[in-house]
């Protein structure tokens, strides 16, 4: 069985989780402005 640090790979994950996160909020953000760019 390799060698295999547990809590590092969690903690990558949640990373990975917060940076996926953050990037829908950012292009749910950016949709929301472009369709108000266009009602204007």
């Amino acid at each position: 069985m390799p060698n295999i640090d547990v809590v590092r790979e969690f903690v990558d994950l949640i990373a990975a989780q917060r940076a996926y996160d953050a990037n829908v909020s950012a292009i749910d953000s950016s949709k929301k402005m472009f369709a108000r760019a266009l009602e204007i």
